[in-house]
């Protein structure tokens, strides 16, 4: 998914969020009262993490646990806050530095028992409900957090399998690129070992055709014609081996 998307995506999904939060004001006559703009400032926080998520993941992490945080400190119940609070964990799990990822689900079990306990410490509900309450918020958000770190580690492990197969294709490249050295220096090996001999045969038989150019004149001048066909065929293999080693340039 490119970026511009994903940020139409989230504003659209910060939008939901606000238009939840609303319902939920218009719903509970509590937030309508004098925590009205407590309410309104954690709506807005709320959209604007879910808005901002995947851009400033770790900053809207820690913008959500302070909602969280006010939101139980002054007993304010904005149920429509909580899929903003998902979405940032799973974010986070995914995108976030370690560090994040850590609080994230530090910050999310700690506030899901700390609720339980401080409604327990309160006389507001008894034991079991309060328990059943505090599993009731732990199990979604922990649901979420590990979806999205099962989808880091996912990314993670097709990192590490791009990198290996990078790192597999500059070894063949390496080889290949040995292999051609290497038959090079054989093609320049057989040249030299053809040519030194050719141009060896060349030297005796001029120094032949020299001597016996005086007494038989027909005897050097098949030398001379030697030495001609030989400097020929000479010239021929060089070229061949010239177009050769081109070649596996090119290759």
């Amino acid at each position: 998914m490119d970026v511009a998307r994903r940020d139409r995506m989230d504003a659209c999904l910060a939008v939901l969020v606000l238009a939840l939060c609303a319902v939920n004001v218009g719903l509970d006559e509590e937030l309508r009262g004098g925590r009205l703009p407590v309410t309104v400032a954690l709506s807005l926080g709320a959209a604007v993490a879910v808005a901002l998520r995947h851009r400033l993941p770790e900053r809207m992490l820690v913008l959500t646990l302070v909602g969280c945080v006010v939101q139980g400190a002054l007993d304010i119940g904005v149920l429509a806050t909580v899929p903003a609070v998902y979405a940032v964990v799973s974010t986070v799990a995914v995108h976030g530095a370690p560090w994040a990822v850590v609080l994230a689900l530090a910050g999310g079990v700690g506030a899901a028992v700390s609720g339980a306990v401080w409604s327990i410490a309160r006389d507001e509900m008894p034991v079991g409900a309060a328990a059943q309450l505090g599993v009731a918020v732990l199990l979604p958000f922990t649901l979420s957090w590990a979806l999205g770190f099962r989808r880091r580690c996912q990314r993670c492990y097709r990192s590490q399998l791009a990198e290996r197969a990078d790192s597999v294709e500059r070894i063949d490249e390496a080889r290949r690129q040995a292999a051609l050295a290497a038959q090079r220096a054989e093609i320049c090996r057989e040249m030299y070992d053809i040519t030194g001999h050719r141009v060896a045969g060349m030297v005796v038989q001029a120094e032949a055709a020299g001597r016996v150019l005086d007494r038989a004149p027909g005897q050097a001048r098949q030398a001379l014609r030697t030495i001609a066909h030989a400097g020929r065929e000479s010239e021929t293999e060089l070229r061949r081996t010239l177009g050769l080693l081109r070649g596996s340039e090119r290759r």
